[in-house]
């Protein structure tokens, strides 16, 4: 038997990292939802994941402050921004970290299923 995909999500807007959680938990992944960065790093030195979806305004810090660790930690693992932050500067900042796809804010069921298909 396979083992199931696990999924960090990290979102300060916890309707947004419920309604992720439930889409991918429909889709047979095992999700951990975090509203911190902090707490979310604190994780991430000691758990691998196989998809991380990243906020990149947090109360705490920014999505990209948790990629380095995560390529340190997880170097197969696929990192997806998830953001209304959108100009050119974070979609280059993105690229220039080499994740893996960004979700524009608002976004659908099928963007979120479409990236962790590809």
């Amino acid at each position: 038997m396979e083992e199931k995909k696990s999924v960090a999500i990290v979102d300060d807007e916890e309707f947004i990292g419920h309604m992720v959680s439930k889409f991918l938990q429909n889709e047979g992944l095992n999700t951990t939802y975090f509203d911190r960065m902090l707490t979310a790093r604190e994780d991430f030195l000691n758990k691998i994941y196989d998809y991380y979806f990243l906020d990149l305004n947090l109360p705490d810090g920014t999505g990209f402050d948790l990629v380095p660790i995560i390529q340190e930690k997880a170097k197969n693992a696929k990192i997806i921004i998830i953001s209304a932050h959108d100009g050119h500067e974070e979609l280059s900042r993105a690229k220039a970290f080499g994740v893996h796809d960004f979700i524009h804010k608002p976004f659908n069921k099928q963007s979120i299923l479409n990236t962790v298909k590809k």
